[in-house]
Parts: structure tokens; sequence; C-alpha cells
């Protein structure tokens, strides 16, 4: 990877969807997987569902509330949507929840403590709890924080890495199998056009040399973290026919990692100057998932 600055633009916005009864239930299982990790965390002290300034209140508060001889959990009294937001393709962003929540004694040797506010949780098939408003100051307690160059950098290396891979090839090795084009995207399938045009018979050996990745720029939403990053690869095409004579080739490409749901992948590829693999189609939507 290279060093090269780029800009970092919040092209992406969010877009505030309507509520459904599965929305509601998807929420109330965050807060209470949230809660869960509380009560383990006040139990063992070891690890802690949120992070940032909000995990730092929260660790506070959680050593403050401890009562010796006394078994205490976190119940869920209440929970309502106050907003639920989409990406502009369709797939889940956030929930602000308003929620009730009591601090019980197991036993009932100590009275329920109870306190109402407002938390944020993120994903698509499965929420997370990941701030919470902080009345007093007026603002979120993490907020948007802004994206880090150099792991954005690091983020790339395997996906275009995997990306080049999969036209790669040694003699005596078996042909990637990873992708069998089932259910594919129109620049999966594009791609798998390509690779199939690749002929392992009359080239005995294609590698890449000398790679090096510039990302360009970052596409980005002005509420969270994520987005897509334009990346320009330079390598050395090596290749060796089947007569054991070797060529290099200086090649340039032009590639989209979408960071979402899951690890960041390839998600196009420029053929010629403005001609994408994908034709346009991205299809987000299906990428854009949790696999997990």
């Amino acid at each position: 990877m290279t060093s090269d600055p780029f800009p970092v633009l919040a092209t992406f916005a969010l877009v505030k969807s309507a509520v459904s009864p599965g929305d509601t239930e998807l929420a109330s299982r965050g807060v209470q997987y949230y809660l869960d990790g509380l009560d383990r965390y006040r139990d063992n002290g070891d690890f802690l569902p949120v992070t940032g300034a909000f995990g730092t209140a929260v660790a506070k508060a959680l050593v403050e509330s401890r009562t010796p001889g006394v078994k205490r959990t976190f119940v869920l009294e209440s929970l309502r949507i106050e907003s639920l937001y989409r990406k502009p393709w369709g797939t889940l962003a956030m929930a602000d929840v308003r929620v009730t929540i009591a601090d019980h004694a197991v036993d009932g040797s100590a009275p329920d403590q109870r306190e109402a506010g407002l938390l944020r949780l993120s994903g698509d098939r499965r929420l997370n709890v990941i701030d919470s408003w902080d009345a007093s100051a007026g603002r979120w307690f993490n907020g948007h924080v802004p994206e880090n160059p150099a792991g954005l950098r690091e983020a790339v290396v395997q996906p275009i890495g995997w990306h080049l891979r999969t036209e790669s090839w040694v003699a005596g090795l078996p042909p990637e199998t990873y992708w069998d084009g089932a259910g594919a995207t129109p620049f999966q399938k594009a791609r798998a056009a390509y690779l199939a045009t690749l002929d392992r018979a009359a080239i005995a050996s294609r590698t890449f040399a000398t790679v090096t990745a510039t990302i360009e720029r970052f596409d980005t939403f002005a509420e969270m973290a994520g987005g897509m990053a334009t990346v320009r690869v330079a390598a050395t095409l090596v290749t060796t026919d089947a007569s054991g004579r070797t060529q290099r080739q200086g090649i340039a490409r032009r590639v989209k990692v979408f960071f979402g749901n899951w690890s960041p992948e390839v998600v196009d590829e420029e053929v010629t100057p403005g001609v994408w693999r994908s034709g346009g189609d991205l299809a987000l939507v299906e990428i854009d998932v949790n696999r997990a």
C-alpha cells in the first residue's frame, strides 16, 4: 500500500425509514444482548460490550453499582424505536431506541433501580448497541469517529490480495473453487466470465509481482463507519507458457472495495476507463449482509 493521501467524502446519506414490528423485535434482542454483557462485566470484569467514551462511562457506572452480597441483573422493561435508518440501497443501518432499564436484585433483597435513556444500535440482521445519548452534554457519548486512513489502507490489503489470487496459479495446483457463481451479483457473473477465458492449458503459471495499491478516495456516511474505497492497483503480471517461456507485463487496475456488514471485499472492477464489470449495478443490498 502506498501512503498517498486521499479524500474521505460523506457521499452516502442514511434514509429515515418507517418502523415495522420486526424492527422492534430486532432492537429488543440487541438491547438484551447488551444488558447480558453488562451483567457479565459487573460480575466478572472481563468483556464490556461497548467501547469509546460510552464504554468508559458504562464501566465506571457498573463498578459503582456493585452491591456486596447481592446478585443483580439488568432487565429491559420497555423499548420504543424513535428513529430507524437504512442505507441508500435498503440495508438496515441504525436504530435510536428509548428504553427503560431496571437494575434488579435477583433475590429481592434490595430495591430495583431504574434508568431511562436513548440508545443507538447499528447493524443489519443483528443490531448491536454502540452509543448512548448524553443528556447533560446534549450529544452522543461516542458520536461518529472519523475514518482512519491508515486503518483503511491496511483493511484493503486482504480483499485485493484475494482478488488477484483468484486469477493466479502455479504449475501443479488446482484452480480456485471458492466461488461457484450461484446467486451471483452482476459483477461476480462478469468476473466469472473473465476468469473462464484464462487458458490454464496454455499458461502453466500466472502470478503477480511488485503489487502496489493506492486508495484514490473513500466514500462514506456522515453518521457511521463503512463505505466504498476506490483503489488503483499496479503490478507486474508474470506468465510462463507450456514450453517454459516466461513473460512479464505491467498492468494497472482500478477496483472498488466495499466496507459493509462483512469483511471488506472487491465489488467491482474497471475494464476500460469508465466501464465497470458491474454495469453500474453493485447489488449492495445482497452484499451488505452479516454472514456470521
